[in-house]
C-alpha cells in the first residue's frame, strides 16, 4: 500500500489502456455496450466501456486530489511523477494511433485532461496547504 502514497494512480490507467490495446481490446471496443438498465422514466441507459474508463478516470482524479492535500516530502515525489505521467499521456495521445483508434475516440483525451488537472490541482493544493500550515510571511 505504500506505493499508492507516492505513485500516481493515473499511471495505472495509462498502463491498463495500453495493455488492453496490446491484447486487441481497446480502442476498438470502447463503444461496446456493457449492459442495459431500464430507468423509472422509461428510458434505457446503455453504458459503454468508454463510460467505464471515464468513470474510473474521475474516481482516480478524486483520489489524486485528495492525496495532494498532504504536505510531506512524499507528496513532492508524487507530484513530480504525476507530471511525468501527464507527459506520457500527452505524447501517447499526439504520437500513437492506439490512443484514439480508427474512429477518433476521445476517451484517451479525457484521461489526458484529467491527468493534467491532477498535476495542476496537485501543485496548487499542496502549495495552498503548505502556506496555510506554515503561515509563510504571517499572512494567508
Amino acid at each position: 500500500m505504500f506505493i499508492f502514497k507516492f505513485f500516481p494512480l493515473f499511471a495505472f490507467l495509462l498502463i491498463a489502456f495500453w495493455g488492453l490495446h496490446q491484447i486487441g481490446y481497446f480502442p476498438d471496443r470502447l463503444n461496446h455496450v456493457l449492459f442495459h438498465v431500464g430507468l423509472p422514466s422509461g428510458a434505457v441507459w446503455k453504458p459503454t466501456w468508454s463510460d467505464v474508463v471515464i468513470l474510473a478516470g474521475l474516481i482516480t482524479l478524486y483520489i489524486e486530489i485528495f492525496k495532494s492535500t498532504r504536505t510531506s516530502s512524499i507528496s513532492i515525489v508524487d507530484h513530480t511523477l504525476s507530471t511525468f505521467v501527464f507527459v506520457a499521456f500527452l505524447v501517447s495521445w499526439i504520437v500513437f494511433p492506439w490512443s484514439i483508434g480508427d474512429k477518433g475516440d476521445s476517451t484517451f483525451l479525457f484521461l489526458t485532461i484529467m491527468s493534467f488537472i491532477d498535476v495542476i490541482a496537485g501543485f496548487t493544493i499542496t502549495i495552498a496547504a503548505a502556506r496555510r500550515d506554515f503561515a509563510l510571511g504571517g499572512r494567508e
